[in-house]
Protein backbone atom coordinates (compact mmCIF):
# COMPACT_ATOMS: atom_id res chain seq x y z
CA UNK A 1 0.00 0.00 0.00
CA UNK A 2 1.15 3.75 -0.47
CA UNK A 3 1.72 6.16 1.64
CA UNK A 4 -0.05 8.82 0.86
CA UNK A 5 -0.13 12.09 2.56
CA UNK A 6 -2.79 14.75 1.49
CA UNK A 7 -2.14 18.41 2.77
CA UNK A 8 -5.78 20.09 3.09
CA UNK A 9 -5.13 24.22 3.89
CA UNK A 10 -8.57 24.45 5.83
CA UNK A 11 -7.26 22.24 8.01
CA UNK A 12 -4.00 23.46 8.93
CA UNK A 13 -3.79 25.26 11.95
CA UNK A 14 -0.52 27.10 10.74
CA UNK A 15 -2.06 27.96 7.60
CA UNK A 16 -5.13 29.75 9.54
CA UNK A 17 -2.72 31.57 11.75
CA UNK A 18 -0.95 32.99 8.23
CA UNK A 19 -4.52 33.55 7.17
CA UNK A 20 -5.78 35.42 10.53
CA UNK A 21 -2.13 37.63 9.96
CA UNK A 22 -3.11 38.41 6.49
CA UNK A 23 -6.45 39.59 7.32
CA UNK A 24 -5.31 41.60 10.39
CA UNK A 25 -2.66 43.24 8.44
CA UNK A 26 -5.04 44.20 5.73
CA UNK A 27 -7.47 45.82 8.17
CA UNK A 28 -4.30 47.10 9.91
CA UNK A 29 -6.46 47.21 13.46
CA UNK A 30 -8.73 44.89 15.53
CA UNK A 31 -11.21 42.56 14.42
CA UNK A 32 -13.60 41.04 16.69
CA UNK A 33 -13.32 37.27 17.20
CA UNK A 34 -16.18 36.17 15.50
CA UNK A 35 -15.92 38.63 12.58
CA UNK A 36 -12.46 37.52 12.15
CA UNK A 37 -13.72 33.62 12.06
CA UNK A 38 -16.11 34.45 8.85
CA UNK A 39 -13.49 36.79 6.92
CA UNK A 40 -11.11 34.12 7.64
CA UNK A 41 -13.77 31.41 6.57
CA UNK A 42 -14.63 33.37 3.20
CA UNK A 43 -10.55 34.15 2.57
CA UNK A 44 -10.44 29.89 2.44
CA UNK A 45 -13.51 29.86 0.55
CA UNK A 46 -14.36 33.21 -1.19
CA UNK A 47 -17.27 31.28 -3.16
CA UNK A 48 -18.53 30.85 -0.29
CA UNK A 49 -19.59 34.89 0.09
CA UNK A 50 -22.14 34.06 -3.26
CA UNK A 51 -24.11 31.76 -1.05
CA UNK A 52 -24.25 35.39 1.51
CA UNK A 53 -27.56 37.58 1.41
CA UNK A 54 -25.78 40.69 0.78
CA UNK A 55 -26.93 44.24 0.22
CA UNK A 56 -26.91 45.44 -3.57
CA UNK A 57 -23.83 47.18 -3.66
CA UNK A 58 -22.00 45.05 -1.84
CA UNK A 59 -23.46 42.07 -4.42
CA UNK A 60 -22.03 44.13 -7.32
CA UNK A 61 -18.67 44.08 -5.69
CA UNK A 62 -18.86 40.56 -5.25
CA UNK A 63 -19.75 40.23 -8.93
CA UNK A 64 -16.92 41.96 -9.80
CA UNK A 65 -14.34 39.64 -8.37
CA UNK A 66 -15.41 37.06 -10.75
CA UNK A 67 -15.41 33.95 -8.21
CA UNK A 68 -16.29 30.46 -9.50
CA UNK A 69 -19.51 29.57 -8.24
CA UNK A 70 -19.53 26.79 -5.68
CA UNK A 71 -20.40 23.97 -7.86
CA UNK A 72 -17.37 24.15 -10.12
CA UNK A 73 -15.03 23.83 -6.78
CA UNK A 74 -12.75 21.33 -6.67
CA UNK A 75 -14.24 19.75 -3.99
CA UNK A 76 -17.68 19.74 -2.95
CA UNK A 77 -18.58 22.26 -0.35
CA UNK A 78 -21.17 21.06 2.84
CA UNK A 79 -23.51 23.80 3.45
CA UNK A 80 -21.88 27.50 4.70
CA UNK A 81 -22.89 26.26 8.82
CA UNK A 82 -20.90 22.87 8.48
CA UNK A 83 -17.72 24.76 7.14
CA UNK A 84 -17.98 27.42 9.84
CA UNK A 85 -18.11 24.73 12.32
CA UNK A 86 -15.56 22.57 10.74
CA UNK A 87 -13.03 25.65 11.09
CA UNK A 88 -13.75 26.26 14.50
CA UNK A 89 -11.22 23.52 15.50
CA UNK A 90 -8.40 25.18 13.25
CA UNK A 91 -9.12 28.94 13.96
CA UNK A 92 -9.41 28.56 17.83
CA UNK A 93 -6.01 26.48 17.75
CA UNK A 94 -4.25 29.01 15.33
CA UNK A 95 -5.55 32.16 17.56
CA UNK A 96 -4.32 30.33 20.72
CA UNK A 97 -0.84 30.00 19.10
CA UNK A 98 -0.60 33.33 17.91
CA UNK A 99 -1.61 34.64 21.28
CA UNK A 100 0.92 32.25 22.33
CA UNK A 101 3.76 33.52 20.24
CA UNK A 102 2.71 36.80 21.48
CA UNK A 103 1.82 38.24 18.07
CA UNK A 104 -1.96 38.89 19.38
CA UNK A 105 -2.44 41.37 22.04
CA UNK A 106 -3.83 40.04 24.65
CA UNK A 107 -5.59 42.43 26.32
CA UNK A 108 -7.34 42.46 22.83
CA UNK A 109 -8.23 38.87 23.09
CA UNK A 110 -9.71 39.25 26.41
CA UNK A 111 -12.41 41.56 25.11
CA UNK A 112 -13.08 39.28 21.98
CA UNK A 113 -10.90 41.24 19.47
CA UNK A 114 -7.80 40.03 17.16
CA UNK A 115 -5.11 42.39 17.05
CA UNK A 116 -1.65 42.23 15.49
CA UNK A 117 1.19 43.38 18.10
CA UNK A 118 3.02 44.74 15.09
CA UNK A 119 6.36 44.46 17.60
CA UNK A 120 6.63 40.71 17.51
CA UNK A 121 5.79 39.70 13.84
CA UNK A 122 8.82 38.50 11.93
CA UNK A 123 9.48 41.26 9.03
CA UNK A 124 9.40 38.20 7.04
CA UNK A 125 6.40 36.59 7.73
CA UNK A 126 4.94 40.37 7.67
CA UNK A 127 6.33 40.48 3.52
CA UNK A 128 4.76 37.11 2.84
CA UNK A 129 1.66 37.76 4.27
CA UNK A 130 2.11 41.61 2.55
CA UNK A 131 3.01 39.66 -0.93
CA UNK A 132 0.42 37.34 -0.75
CA UNK A 133 -2.46 40.42 0.34
CA UNK A 134 -1.08 42.34 -2.51
CA UNK A 135 -1.70 39.16 -4.99
CA UNK A 136 -5.41 38.95 -4.01
CA UNK A 137 -6.02 42.47 -3.26
CA UNK A 138 -9.41 42.26 -4.72
CA UNK A 139 -10.46 39.86 -2.56
CA UNK A 140 -8.82 41.39 0.68
CA UNK A 141 -10.93 44.73 -0.32
CA UNK A 142 -13.97 43.20 -0.85
CA UNK A 143 -13.60 41.26 2.79
CA UNK A 144 -11.90 44.17 4.75
CA UNK A 145 -14.35 46.92 3.55
CA UNK A 146 -17.08 45.48 2.61
CA UNK A 147 -17.94 42.29 4.15
CA UNK A 148 -16.15 43.53 7.70
CA UNK A 149 -18.35 46.67 7.30
CA UNK A 150 -21.66 44.92 7.55
CA UNK A 151 -23.21 45.19 11.06
CA UNK A 152 -22.47 42.44 13.71
CA UNK A 153 -25.72 42.78 15.62
CA UNK A 154 -29.05 43.57 14.65
CA UNK A 155 -31.97 41.73 12.56
CA UNK A 156 -29.48 41.66 9.01
CA UNK A 157 -26.44 40.88 11.22
CA UNK A 158 -23.34 39.02 9.11
CA UNK A 159 -23.89 36.23 10.70
CA UNK A 160 -27.09 35.83 9.50
CA UNK A 161 -26.17 37.19 5.85
CA UNK A 162 -23.83 33.99 6.23
CA UNK A 163 -26.09 31.82 7.58
CA UNK A 164 -23.80 30.59 10.39
CA UNK A 165 -24.27 30.83 13.79
CA UNK A 166 -24.17 34.42 15.82
CA UNK A 167 -21.63 32.83 17.83
CA UNK A 168 -19.55 30.22 18.06
CA UNK A 169 -17.22 28.82 21.01
CA UNK A 170 -14.81 30.83 23.05
CA UNK A 171 -11.44 31.14 20.98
Amino acid sequence: MTDLRIWYAARDPYHCAFRIIRLLTWKGEGIPIDQLRLLDMLLMYPSLALRMKLPAAVRENLRALRLPPVKDLFINLPGTASIWQDLQLYQSAALKQLAGRSLLKRDALRDRYASLDQRNIPASLHDRASAQNAAQAALMTFLITDIANLPIDGPDNLFKRAGVPTRGPVA
